[in-house]
């Protein structure tokens, strides 16, 4: 039965008998929200179903408290993580609300959820937060394990959980710990099947991106470089078909890319590696200024850095100048 016809059928008898087929209801509906397209167009249903089963899953526990807690979690979850232009706030909130259901849990579909909401709030709170995001990622890493075994999607949410967690260890200053939780979670994306890393993407090359990063932190150019090789292509190409959700990610490659050139010694290539990252940023800047014009004044800097390192001292001047006028407004 395609999956649309169930959904329609159980809505249908939902409103017969809801206790009996609402929880179908809602549990088919949270698996639709999961569903990952790369086209942007189909973030709207994924809301769309995981917004109604939200809403059922409260009527459920009107009725029937004590019943239906953890699948509410897991609809909060599946409704926070959807890529669509919530705020941060929401996002915190509703991850903080699923927690609550299931901290205690000892069955494995609570620990589940509760691994899973723990990534959610962590991966919101990771750029002006690292160290509420730190603790939380690393219980998530922690509940993925004791789930075991995994299944591919579990999988890929534990590299996820590591990727976070690197991310964390880099910024807060401990490389070595960044490096390793880093290489792990590239490996474990390495290890899932093929559809399962297709269908995601975007985790997979922010992994990588973020494993690069530390390599360059450990002098290890080469090695980067060659690591980057594949990710610029995939970047660059999505880029194309989905340009808001993938330049971020390309623009943060290039500059590491352009770090690696640097090392290497290799000028023309680290200056146009971090000539295209900053186009990126502008035209990210331009589409959603909002979002983008801050992201764009710390590339700015971060060109000024490589020019530095360059020894091209005048470009770099005018990089920093750039930044600070558009800090100014």
């Amino acid at each position: 039965m395609l999956f649309a016809v169930r959904v329609t059928l159980l809505r249908q008898l939902s409103r017969i008998d809801l206790a009996r087929f609402g929880p179908m209801l809602a549990e088919a509906l949270v698996t639709r929200s999961q569903q990952v397209k790369i086209r942007r167009s189909f973030v709207r249903r994924r809301s769309a179903a995981a917004d109604e089963a939200v809403a059922l899953y409260r009527r459920l526990i009107q009725d029937r408290p004590g019943r239906h807690e953890v699948g509410l979690a897991r609809a909060l979850v599946a409704q926070g993580s959807v890529p669509d232009d919530r705020t941060v706030e929401s996002a915190l909130a509703q991850g903080r609300e699923a927690i609550g259901y299931v901290e205690n849990a000892t069955d494995r579909d609570g620990l589940v959820v509760l691994a899973a909401a723990r990534l959610m709030v962590a991966m919101q709170l990771r750029t002006d937060a690292p160290h509420d995001a730190l603790p939380l990622a690393d219980q998530a890493r922690e509940t993925w394990l004791w789930c075991a075994p995994l299944g591919d999607r579990e999988r890929m949410e534990l590299a996820r959980s590591l990727t976070v967690l690197g991310y964390c260890r880099a910024v807060l200053g401990e490389p070595a710990e960044a490096l390793a939780a880093r290489e792990e979670a590239v490996e474990l994306f390495r290890r899932l099947p093929l559809w399962t890393r297709l269908k995601h993407m975007p985790a997979r090359l922010e992994a990588m991106t973020g494993l690069a990063d530390s390599l360059v932190s450990h002098r290890r150019f080469a090695e980067a470089l060659t690591l980057t090789t594949g990710a610029r292509e995939d970047l660059t190409f999505m880029s194309r078909v989905e340009p808001l959700r993938f330049r971020p990610t390309l623009g943060n490659l290039l500059f590491v890319i352009a770090r690696c050139h640097v090392g290497l010694r290799e000028q023309d290539a680290a200056v146009a590696a971090v000539e295209d990252a900053v186009g990126h940023c502008r035209w990210l800047a331009e589409h959603d200024p909002v979002r983008y014009q801050p992201r764009l004044a710390v590339a700015l800097r971060g060109q000024a850095s490589v020019f530095t390192d360059l020894g091209r001292y005048e470009e770099a001047a005018w990089a920093t100048s750039e930044a600070e006028a558009m800090e100014s407004r």
